[in-house]
């Protein structure tokens, strides 16, 4: 028994070392990863906007993740190194179910042959549209008015489709990309003359989802739109105090010509459009012809509208059409030309000021086809203007100062068929003269503007 016993320990003991030596040859095989979303497959998601946030991630038994395949048809797959992804949805309708699919690829590039998977829920949110706060339209406007607006959808801004508006009825809308934000109505888009109007706007989303109606004005308002009546356009911009001696000069002056009026300092500005450009701009390149009238009061607020003046008679002047402005300047002699008006045909004001114009002076003619002009009544501070070619001078005072000899006080832009005549006083206390007014009116307007 012993000696059988002692074989087998031996044959064992072989066998071992046999083992041992053997040299174990091949390759293990790659394990392909898996994936998972956030939320188990087939889980009830309830629904959402769509706009979806969705989360995954990777394993592999043998490697690391590298990336993951996405897709949302299992056909047609994109690759990204990241564990999550915002996507917005297209939806056709008011709701509707997307099946997301991703699959992990690892660091061989062996994907998960068996994605992970779930139903995303989705349900359309409607779009919302306001007008812009400080765009709201004067109670009063000629046959032009600029609307702007912003839209919004919970489903993101670029799932807007469509604006449409609508003047003075809710239901003959017109149709404009989302890409606009601005429009300009005139009587030829259906602006109602000499009536009450309001403009209904709506957004619509790429699903077809409406927004609710606004309209401007508010609700239970209108505003109203006057019909044009002229080429000439006065501008008021004197004190309040001063539109009745305004308003007598030029009805003579003009009785023979055909004009509107806009008021602009009334009730603390309330005609002017809060929508400079294009709005104003545009109101005024309804006219061939615009005066702007303005006084020089105290205090800033009878001072002329110098900032709208900037902001829009250059753009008037280069459409070719004509100009007359006429208006004292403030107190501050450190204002230069640049500070006050660009489109004046000056170099600069003088930093001079004549303290005290008395009534019945009459100004110097430099421009002889020019009649003489008288004011009518005391005026103050007066400050002259620097001129150099093309422009010419019209008028000066016969008051010289120690700091200014030869003041001038009005300017064109060219000897023939100027198109902007400069004056820094008020015009119409300049009426000594009334006949050498309407004169005056005359030779601007018909003489120099060329109005038939």
């Amino acid at each position: 028994m012993k000696r059988y016993f002692s074989y087998f320990l031996i044959f064992i003991t072989c066998v071992l070392i046999y083992s041992c030596s053997e040299t174990i040859t091949g390759t293990l095989e790659n394990q392909p990863p898996d994936t998972y979303l956030s939320l188990r497959p087939d889980s009830i998601i309830a629904p959402g906007t769509t706009i979806k946030t969705i989360n995954w991630w990777g394993d592999d038994p043998d490697g690391y993740i590298s990336g993951y395949r996405i897709s949302f048809d299992s056909v047609n797959w994109g690759f990204t190194p990241r564990n999550d992804s915002t996507f917005i949805l297209s939806i056709t309708g008011n709701d509707s179910t997307f099946r997301f699919f991703v699959a992990a690829v690892d660091n061989k590039g062996f994907i998960d042959p068996t994605p992970a998977t779930n139903l995303y829920p989705v349900v359309n949110s409607p779009p919302s549209v306001n007008f812009d706060a400080g765009t709201e339209i004067p109670d009063t406007t000629f046959p032009l008015a600029t609307f702007k607006w912003t839209g919004s959808d919970p489903d993101g801004e670029l799932n807007l489709a469509y604006y449409y508006w609508s003047l003075n009825d809710t239901t003959n809308f017109k149709r404009v990309p989302a890409t606009t934000n601005l429009i300009t109505l005139t009587k030829d888009s259906g602006l109602a003359l000499n009536s009450d109007n309001i403009l209904y706007l709506k957004a619509q989303d790429d699903a077809g989802a409406f927004s609710p109606i606004v309209q401007m004005p508010d609700t239970g308002q209108t505003w109203h739109v006057r019909e044009q009546t002229g080429r000439i356009l006065l501008v008021k911009d004197m004190p309040l105090s001063e539109f009745a001696a305004a308003e007598s000069y030029f009805n003579i002056v003009m009785d023979t010509l055909t004009y509107d009026v806009l008021d602009i300092k009334s009730n603390d500005g309330a005609l002017v459009p809060k929508i400079i450009n294009p709005m104003f701009i545009e109101t005024l390149k309804l006219y061939d012809i615009v005066i702007w009238s303005a006084n020089r009061g105290n205090v800033a607020t009878d001072n002329a509208s110098f900032d709208l003046a900037q902001n829009s008679l250059p753009f008037y002047l280069q459409s070719g059409r004509k100009l007359f402005f006429t208006t004292g300047l403030p107190n501050a002699e450190v204002q230069g030309q640049g500070d006050l008006i660009n489109f004046a045909p000056i170099d600069s004001i003088s930093n001079c000021t004549i303290a005290l114009v008395p009534g019945n002076v009459s100004l110097i003619n430099i421009d002889q086809g020019y009649p003489v002009i008288t004011s009518n009544t005391l005026l103050q501070r007066i400050r002259g203007l620097k001129v150099t070619e093309p422009s010419k001078v019209i008028y000066r005072l016969p008051i010289s100062t120690n700091c200014e000899v030869n003041t001038i006080v009005a300017v064109k832009d060219a000897q023939n068929s100027p198109k902007n005549i400069f004056m820094s006083m008020p015009v119409y206390k300049l009426n000594s003269n009334i006949n050498a007014s309407i004169e005056l009116f005359k030779k601007i307007i018909i003489s120099e503007f060329g109005y038939q």
